[in-house]
């Protein structure tokens, strides 16, 4: 079957308008509210410089600062991680089980087979990793992450004849997705680029503040619109997802 992108967009925002209120506070607890305690209380990275003169000594000063800010900042970052990909389980719990639950039931169900989904969007993530860090690849990253979509909605979708394993879902995902991949890309491309797009301007801001004599409220009023942002971006991907699942035979209906 192939897609048509216009329709899988135009599925995803009927959903939102149907359901925004429930979808905006899933989101804020689990997308928003990590992204922001982030960027309020994680210090930045430390820029990585690298000459052509830097010795060896310079070379190892920097490799240690980046081993003690990763020592001391990473459990956050994982933690905003685990949190994100969790409301996404709940997002996708909450269209795709057979037993239509309600919010307190998705997260509860949410609780039981998180292992197996945190796995799997870690290895679906995987090219998209690669893709952001050698931009040349970043295409086929791209195009990875669209054929592998379907991983996630598979492993919500708890209906009787539907029970499957990470594999299974990998490899199924796969055949779903087959003849679409370009489509897929697309779709894939407009909310990570989407979202890198949104959140540039408040990063910008954010870095020109905190080398000006930082005004803290200034501060935390750019960094709510950041993690607004990356919000969006995340929703959007989890309802395009659950869209392109019912399209391609996963479900019927909005």
């Amino acid at each position: 079957m192939k897609l048509n992108v216009t329709r899988v967009l135009m599925d995803a925002w009927a959903i939102f308008r149907r359901d925004g209120d429930l979808l905006v506070r899933v989101a804020s607890m689990f997308m928003f509210v990590p992204q922001l305690a982030l960027l309020l209380i994680v210090p930045p990275m430390p820029p990585i410089v690298l000459g052509p003169d830097m010795g060896e000594a310079e070379q190892r000063a920097l490799a240690q600062l980046l081993a003690n800010w990763i020592a001391s900042n990473g459990g956050w970052y994982l933690l905003a991680t685990v949190l994100v990909h969790f409301g996404t389980l709940v997002i996708l719990s909450l269209y795709l089980r057979s037993d239509r639950p309600d919010a307190k039931s998705a997260i509860t169900g949410a609780l039981r087979s998180f292992p197996r989904f945190l796995l799997a969007m870690i290895i679906v993530g995987l090219p998209l990793g690669i893709g952001l860090f050698w931009v040349l690849l970043l295409i086929p990253a791209l195009y990875l992450v669209g054929r592998l979509m379907l991983t996630g909605p598979l492993l919500a979708d708890r209906s009787p004849d539907r029970g499957i394993g990470l594999r299974a879902a990998i490899g199924r995902s796969w055949r779903m997705t087959k003849g679409n991949g370009l489509a897929l890309a697309a779709l894939a491309s407009l909310t990570v680029l989407g979202g890198v797009l949104l959140g540039a301007p408040f990063v910008m801001i954010d870095k020109a503040l905190r080398a000006n004599a930082p005004n803290p409220l200034t501060i935390a009023l750019v960094d709510i619109g950041a993690a607004a942002a990356v919000a969006v971006s995340l929703l959007a991907a989890i309802l395009i997802q659950i869209a392109t699942y019912r399209r391609l035979g996963g479900k019927d209906g909005i």
